[in-house]
């Protein structure tokens, strides 16, 4: 079976590097968006993840604005690959995160969505949203079959280096009580989550450890001025054993350090699907606190962890406080990694994701 992933190369998705390669052990794969643009080759079945980043074209009107002659020339393309091939969407989020225009990307996901054949979830909560928001769309081949396939696991990172090790590379004492934040804070609001969060959250010796701090920025209109204020707040925060922020990308090989030099995982997001960081944090024991929203919900509560209302981000504190408390006791975080190795091994997903393939391609009739 050849199959095509339209999407442009995304070198430091780790999902879809993992992914693609499971996979590849009993298809070919092809990750060329510009195949997929140009209508060419010959596939049976072509995968798509984030619509926004099907083709260099799409994603800078992402950055910019989504217009409705690209949308129309997408349709075209999805068209094409509707009767030339199955197409497979993985459902990651309900629409971009960064969108510059709301309306006119939830047409391109639904335009998306309309012509798929299967759509692939991490969590049932998915299936239920789906069929609620798109409840009345006219499908190109009737109602898409839902699959569930868990987000595979980071095994593939890097994990040699000790928790001692970790906590003296990052200047964090041994006996601290670690809240990580890790991953891009999006805006104001995820910011003061986290702060707000570590301010109430009553903890000995707590640090606050995040790897892309989102500052902001002095309100002036002296270019000089504005660097400065920025500048004696880097310093302020380097200085206070309270605080170890870091405020650029973190390579795949320090990921380690940051996750074992935690004690918990904290998620900043409010309404959101899906979050890596789920897997992420489980991945390497560690216990993990998220919105009590859809998969990330409900994931966190099957799995003993912990959930704070995103309508009430205030209960993030406590709910970071028990999380300390569960991660003394060692449990949670340690049954945590082994769910991750032993369920969400990525040889056993990207098998579940060829056996759907299969079932697709051999099917007689569409749905």
């Amino acid at each position: 079976m050849r199959i095509l992933v339209a999407n442009i190369p995304l070198p430091t998705n780790r999902f879809l590097i993992d992914l693609n390669q499971s996979i590849g052990r009993r298809h070919e794969v092809i990750h060329d968006h510009e195949s997929f643009w140009n209508q060419e080759g010959d596939f049976d079945l072509v995968h798509l993840h984030f619509p926004e980043y099907m083709t260099f074209e799409i994603q800078d009107a992402y950055r910019g604005a989504l217009t409705d002659d690209l949308l129309a020339e997408t349709e075209k393309r999805l068209l094409f690959w509707a009767h030339t091939a199955k197409i497979v969407v993985t459902r990651h989020v309900l629409l971009p995160h960064s969108a510059s225009s709301q309306s006119l990307w939830e047409s391109m996901y639904e335009l998306v969505y309309r012509y798929a054949d299967a759509v692939v979830h991490f969590a049932p909560p998915s299936i239920e949203e789906f069929k609620s928001r798109y409840s009345n769309v006219d499908f190109h081949h009737g109602a898409p079959r839902h699959y569930i396939v868990p987000h595979q696991n980071y095994a593939s990172l890097p994990n040699d280096v000790s928790r001692a090790e970790a906590r003296k590379r990052l200047r964090i004492p041994k006996d601290a009580n670690v809240m990580l934040a890790f991953g891009a804070i999006r805006n104001d609001a995820e910011r003061e989550l986290v702060l707000d969060t570590f301010h109430r959250m009553r903890s000995p010796h707590k640090v606050l450890l995040v790897s892309r701090w989102r500052e902001k920025l002095a309100d002036v209109s002296w270019i000089r001025l504005r660097d400065w204020i920025r500048d004696l707040k880097r310093l302020y925060y380097r200085i206070h054993p309270a605080y170890r922020f870091n405020y650029g990308f973190v390579e795949e090989d320090d990921t380690q350090l940051y996750l074992n030099a935690a004690d918990v995982l904290f998620i900043p997001r409010f309404h959101v699907l899906n979050s890596g960081n789920v897997t992420l944090g489980m991945t390497f024991g560690k216990v993990v606190v998220g919105p009590d929203s859809w998969d990330v919900g409900h994931l966190l509560r099957e799995r003993g962890n912990v959930v704070f209302d995103p309508d009430h981000p205030e209960t993030a504190a406590s709910a970071m406080e028990h999380a300390m408390n569960l991660a003394a006791e060692g449990r949670v975080g340690s049954a945590n990694r082994q769910i991750a190795l032993d369920e969400w091994d990525i040889e056993q997903c990207g098998d579940r994701y060829s056996n759907i393939f299969e079932e697709l391609v051999s099917a007689r009739t569409r749905r």
